[in-house]
């Protein structure tokens, strides 16, 4: 990095003052903002894919948090470091890896059509890799996404990546934008050089850039920690089995007793917190956890990986829960009915447009998470969907709901849609301690 500028920017963070009621206010600071997406309306949005068998439950939300504005707004002023500060400052783990010195710059680029993309730098651990890249074009564009991303290793070692954020490119007239492509392992990443390959799909354009880059600094190995701390909230027993603490993200392995009458479909505040108050929370606007089984997976939170507590504890309050037997949304698309579908009523008036099947969501509180995930014929044969959305005004108390089902008419009835997320929850008051 910059040395002197890093000596001044660690002079300055160590003499900043936090109060611990800022702190705290954080804590609770709330989810913000979903993104949602709008029906046949360009948007940018940050893809997940799923290589591995593991189902990954991506939540598009974001995390409010409260780091040092000092901190933020000095680094910005370091030169190629601002785009950098802008697209993790809501992640605090992101934002300790670039204050100690574990950002590594790269700056690799290539050309072709008038569109330059840009590996700006990465951060690397056993777990993942970020590429921070930035994407340029002499013309405007109205629309140019990222349609395919790849990721080969060069000297021989081993890719076995669970998932893929493939970022996002131009829209609505831009000629630059800045943003992450993130890759995931299912076991521990050993390689140093790369080939990164990127297909990007506009108005009369198609290209793909290949660009070859080594990472030189060293791999910092993880943190285990042994839980095996079983608590009960309302009745059902969850087990926190360990927590991995990589310095991208914490990874906390958890599996819920088989005899459990509800489902768990969020630990919608789940964070570490050590002894000062200081709080990690869930990973913003990513993948959240993956799933292993219906009641076993791995939940992803902030890293504090260059902090060394004295105590550190998991906390949790709010679950988000339903009854085993109502985990489906069941429709019949022919008679636009609702035949199924958890207590509370709050999905109504169905209706098919397009070959979108379409509901108004109704809560009395806040709601920004999207429903669904698996999608099932009336013969239990898995449906692709391409596309779904959730729209509408008034705080998203009264939403629009659409999903994309290909050939629609055709489809054998009824329709059976999982639930990943519904309004819904257990509440309790736990604190695992972790060291």
């Amino acid at each position: 990095m910059y040395e002197k500028e890093e000596e001044q920017l660690k002079n300055l963070y160590d003499n900043i003052q936090v109060p611990l009621d800022s702190l705290d206010e954080a804590i609770f600071a709330g989810f913000q903002k979903a993104k949602s997406e709008q029906k046949r309306k360009p948007r940018r949005k940050r893809w997940a894919f799923t290589l591995a068998t593991a189902a990954i439950i991506l939540l598009g939300f974001f995390t409010s948090i409260r780091l040092s504005p000092a901190f933020a707004n000095y680094i910005t002023v370091i030169p190629g470091m601002e785009k950098l500060v802008d697209l993790i400052r809501d992640d605090k783990g992101k934002l300790l890896a670039v204050e100690n010195d574990y950002y590594e710059k790269i700056d690799v680029s290539q050309e072709k059509s008038g569109i330059k993309l840009t590996i700006d730098g990465a951060i690397a651990d056993e777990n993942g890799l970020v590429l921070f890249y930035t994407i340029e074009s002499k013309e405007k564009q109205k629309e140019l996404r990222n349609v395919n991303v790849r990721l080969e290793s060069l000297d021989g070692k081993k890719l076995d990546i669970g998932t893929i954020s493939m970022g996002s490119s131009l829209y609505n007239g831009e000629t630059s934008q800045s943003d992450m492509f993130e890759f995931y392992f299912q076991s521990p990443l050993a390689a140093k050089k790369f080939e990164l390959s990127v297909s990007v799909e506009g108005t009369n354009l198609k290209e793909e850039f290949t660009l070859k880059f080594d990472l030189t600094k060293e791999i910092q190995k993880k943190k285990s920690y042994t839980l095996n701390k079983t608590v009960t909230i309302e009745g059902q027993k969850i087990k926190f089995l360990k927590a991995d603490i990589y310095p991208l993200r914490a990874a906390i392995h958890v599996k819920m007793d088989p005899h459990n009458s509800k489902r768990i479909l969020s630990f919608e505040d789940l964070r570490l917190v050590d002894e000062n108050g200081e709080t990690w929370n869930k990973i913003s606007n990513g993948v959240v956890s993956s799933n292993i089984s219906p009641d076993e997976f791995i939940l992803y939170l902030q890293s504090n990986y260059f902090r060394e507590p004295k105590k550190l504890y998991l906390v949790l309050n709010k679950l988000q829960a339903i009854d085993k037997d109502e985990v489906n949304v069941v429709v019949d698309p022919k008679k636009l009915q609702i035949l199924k579908q958890p207590k509370g009523d709050h999905l109504s008036d169905l209706r098919v447009a397009d070959n979108y099947l379409i509901f108004n969501f109704h809560t009395e509180k806040e709601f920004r998470y999207f429903l669904f995930s698996e999608i099932k014929d009336g013969n239990g044969e898995r449906i692709e969907s391409g596309s779904s959305y959730k729209s509408g005004g008034n705080e998203q108390l009264n939403a629009e709901i659409g999903v994309y089902i290909p050939d629609l008419e055709k489809q054998t009835g009824p329709i059976s849609l999982g639930l990943t997320a519904y309004p819904s929850w257990i509440k309790g008051n736990e604190k695992i301690k972790i060291k």
